[in-house]
């Protein structure tokens, strides 16, 4: 039930045959006069705390400033912000940078030493090889036995596989 609500029991009687203090008119109503003095204070109470146009303006304006300051300070902050994330970034770039080109210089020697390494090793043993080649009596034809094979460079020709006929008898 609303605060404006007048009770909805049954009607008090009032005396309608009484006159209105001046005059003939329409019967006097005293529950109309208690609601209308209710609303009256209920308007009177409420009037003063409502804002004027002038108010909403004053309102306006300082809203707005107070927004434009808030607007430049976090311009000003985000602004700070960049700067440091730009220097931080710039920073880890150049460290990235140093620490790869260190990484690429230790390949790239390790490479060189094995190459370099394997290069060497290859030449020792070349001139090792021809050292003992050289400090060996030139080869002499030998002939085969049966358990060395023939020294001349030809090749040997296997023997034959003997071929279906008559067996030859031992003789």
């Amino acid at each position: 039930m609303s605060m404006n609500a007048v009770p909805s029991g049954p009607p008090e009687p009032d005396d309608n045959g009484a006159p209105v203090a001046g005059g003939g008119g329409p019967p006097y109503d005293g529950d109309m006069d208690r609601r209308l003095t209710v609303l009256e204070t209920r308007f009177d109470t409420i009037l003063p705390t409502l804002a004027t146009k002038a108010d909403l303006a004053g309102l306006r304006l300082d809203l707005n400033e107070k927004t434009d300051k808030l607007r430049l300070d976090l311009n000003e902050k985000m602004d700070k912000l960049r700067l440091d994330l730009n220097e931080k970034m710039d920073r880890l770039r150049s460290d990235l940078d140093a620490a790869l080109m260190s990484t690429v210089k230790w390949c790239a020697g390790i490479a060189l030493t094995l190459f370099a390494g394997m290069a060497g090793q290859g030449l020792y043993l070349g001139t090792q090889i021809n050292k003992l080649a050289a400090r060996l009596p030139p080869a002499s034809p030998v002939a085969p036995g049966p358990d060395r094979p023939a020294a001349s460079p030809t090749r040997a020709v296997p023997p034959a596989p003997p071929q279906p006929g008559p067996a030859a008898e031992p003789g």
